[in-house]
């Protein structure tokens, strides 16, 4: 004679390996975006960029922080440091600037085209 007690049992364990299954599934999942995501150079470079913002700004703060309880209260607080100083950076902005308008203006003229 079987139990109500061993059915329960045997719902649970067939629960538990669907569970366990279907998180290993999630997780290869993810493991397959994220090599897809780093094989990518323009990814790889933005998120790059992306940390290294926030690595400056953070240190930026924590320098503020840890001068503001030596500071001289009659003298304003100074500004944090951009991310990346450099002329660099503004012509970089610019190539991109360029390349979305020559983009935009493609995307356009196809539209005007059809």
């Amino acid at each position: 004679m079987v139990s109500g007690n061993d059915d329960k049992t045997a719902g649970t364990t067939d629960s538990g390996a669907e569970f366990d299954r279907l998180a290993r599934r999630y997780l290869d999942l993810w493991q397959a975006q994220l090599a897809g995501l780093a094989s990518d150079q323009a990814v790889t470079e933005q998120i790059a960029r992306l940390f290294a913002a926030a690595n400056s700004q953070v240190a930026s703060a924590l320098q503020v922080a840890q001068g503001a309880s030596h500071a001289d209260t009659t003298r304003s607080p100074s500004a944090a440091a951009s991310p990346r100083n450099g002329p660099d950076d503004v012509g970089e902005l610019r190539k991109r600037v360029e390349s979305l308008e020559a983009r935009l203006a493609d995307l356009e003229a196809r539209l005007r085209g059809s």
